[in-house]
């Protein structure tokens, strides 16, 4: 039985099809409901960039901050996300199961709100809807990142935030 679209996905798991050269996505919701969609290098860059560059404007106190310390700001909301008291455990890299093909994402609505970050993928229609908390956005960043350079897509990284190496925080 095809689930009803959207699925308002409480977990999501990332694969790389390496034959497609694309990102999977198998976004299920509560009820054990999925779908299986997949984001083109293209895509994936946008949502990447432009995730983070909503989580910068966004943090009220790296907006209020000097210029010079606003990425130090974000890279801590980004390292407490990924590692600090209540962060998720990392989730081990699982093949995902045999799928239908998946479903070209070919745009993605993001509207942010004092509470939460609303992100829509579509295709024609509706495919998943995230309703996402900054720790949680700061942890798909992440996954995007990571999966992107394991694809050797090398994506250009806009946030100085989340270039690589970038654990050394100024403390004036």
């Amino acid at each position: 039985m095809a689930p009803t679209l959207p699925i308002v996905a409480a977990s999501l798991r990332f694969a790389y099809a390496e034959a497609e050269d694309r990102l999977t996505l198998l976004a299920a919701d509560a009820r054990g409901q999925a779908v299986h969609v997949a984001l083109t290098r293209r895509l994936t860059d946008r949502l990447f960039n432009g995730l983070a560059q909503l989580l910068e404007r966004s943090n009220a106190l790296a907006v209020q901050a000097p210029a010079e310390l606003r990425d130090d700001i974000v890279l801590m909301e980004h390292q407490d996300a990924l590692y600090g008291q209540g962060a998720a455990p990392q989730a081990e890299a699982v093949a995902l199961p045999d799928l239908p093909a998946p479903r070209l994402v070919g745009a993605i609505d993001i509207t942010v709100t004092p509470a939460s970050f609303e992100i829509g993928l579509r295709d024609a229609g509706p495919l998943v809807a995230l309703s996402l908390d900054r720790r949680q956005v700061h942890r798909i960043v992440e996954a995007l990142g990571q999966h992107a350079e394991a694809a050797g897509w090398n994506i250009a990284v806009a946030a100085a935030w989340l270039e690589p190496g970038q654990t050394e925080i100024v403390l004036n």
